[in-house]
């Protein structure tokens, strides 16, 4: 799986969830220890897929780490 594909899955995903946590929220469904729970279970598949990513494509993750880094100190050092 290419990184391109990789993200718009996650942000596919982090819509998805989102969208039935607002939902969720305003209907009085979730309380507070609902969204910790989907929160952390939702957390450790990006965690466990982030790793098999890493895993499978190193230097694609060394390089997209570099380019992140790079561009938030270019961020923090303007004036």
């Amino acid at each position: 799986m290419d990184a391109a594909r990789l993200e718009e899955q996650y942000n596919r995903e982090l819509e998805e969830m989102t969208d039935e946590l607002r939902a969720g929220v305003k209907s009085g469904k979730y309380k507070l220890e609902d969204i910790q729970k989907l929160l952390t279970e939702k957390g450790k598949e990006a965690a466990t897929a982030t790793d098999e990513f890493v895993r499978e494509n190193p230097w694609a993750a060394l390089g997209i780490a570099a380019a992140v880094g790079c561009l938030v100190g270019y961020l923090i050092s303007r004036d």
